[in-house]
């Protein structure tokens, strides 16, 4: 599968960083890629990629975050200002400062991969940042019903916001019955001003409870692959996996033009509830998706117009 404009040329990919050897190495591991077909051009700071972007045109942009002259946020502001939204920044980078990290996200960053880092990693992030702008949402015909996230895309986004990174894949699911049929699992129920009782339905598997809250915590690979293994996220990794579902109400498909989804109850459920499956069974809309994180684990979410 290669990865192409709709136009057939291959997608941009510029590479910045002021060592001559992680250049080399990224625009190897790019270049080797055996799913992506990429064009990849190298610039060794700051002030030397701005001057690139307009006759390069990057779809991606791959940057240090400390260099010489012109820092790699300093450049991504500057992106921004001068009317380049459309273009991707990936920090490849030592930093790992909390404060930095929230600074990259503020300012739309669109993953954060520490060195030293393993090939995979890098062509995971790279190709879930690319994937958004060729892929389209595939319908499953034979449903009658509305997807109850209109944008797997936003979706994506809105986890990198709560990650920091986009070293993850999300897929959307066809499904019917049951998902997220594991307990524990997150249930949250979603209200909207006007109508009585739940409007929505979100649940989130122990592991992808554990994923999200994990990584949003900080928590290393081996704590969160614990925390899997135990399928019990612990109160801090809950409290993040909660705030992520509550801004997943923004994205909930509206009815009506006037409703307005908003968070209402979070709950992690040990055991299974009757309630639960019989909104499942006469839901009027709904999204499956799986998370994955190479290396630690993989997860399940699930939405349900009621």
């Amino acid at each position: 599968m290669q990865n192409l404009h709709a136009s057939g040329a291959p997608r941009r990919v510029l590479v910045v960083d002021d060592s001559r050897a992680i250049q080399a190495i990224i625009r190897r591991i790019l270049e080797t890629s055996e799913t992506e077909d990429l064009q990849v051009q190298c610039a060794s700071s700051g002030a030397e990629a701005l001057a690139q972007v307009d006759s390069f045109r990057p779809d991606l942009v791959l940057s240090d975050w400390h260099m010489p002259g012109v820092s790699g946020i300093e450049m991504l502001q500057t992106l921004r200002q001068m009317g380049h939204a459309d273009i991707a920044l990936g920090f490849v980078t030592t930093e790992t400062a909390t404060d930095c990290l929230a600074q990259a996200r503020r300012n739309g960053a669109a993953f954060v991969l520490n060195k030293p880092f393993h090939d995979h990693e890098l062509r995971a992030a790279v190709s879930q940042c690319l994937k958004p702008a060729m892929t389209t949402p595939t319908v499953d015909p034979a449903s009658p019903r509305v997807a109850a996230i209109d944008s797997a895309s936003q979706l994506q986004q809105l986890l990198f916001t709560h990650l920091g990174t986009r070293s993850f894949v999300l897929s959307k699911r066809h499904c019917e019955g049951v998902f997220v049929e594991q307990t524990p699992q997150i249930v949250v129920l979603y209200s909207s001003a006007g109508r009585k009782g739940a409007y929505a339905l979100g649940l989130l598997d122990a592991s992808a409870s554990c994923l999200i809250g994990g990584m949003a915590a900080g928590n290393s690979p081996d704590e969160i692959r614990t925390m899997i293994s135990k399928a019990q996220p612990g109160p801090g990794q809950f409290e993040h996996a909660q705030r992520f579902m509550l801004a997943v109400a923004g994205l909930l498909h509206k009815r009506s033009p006037v409703d307005a989804p908003a968070f209402s109850v979070a709950k992690m459920a040990v055991q299974p509830f009757d309630k639960v499956a019989a909104l499942i069974a006469s839901n009027n809309g709904r999204s499956d998706f799986e998370l994955g994180v190479s290396g630690i684990g993989e997860g399940r979410m699930s939405f349900f117009i009621l």
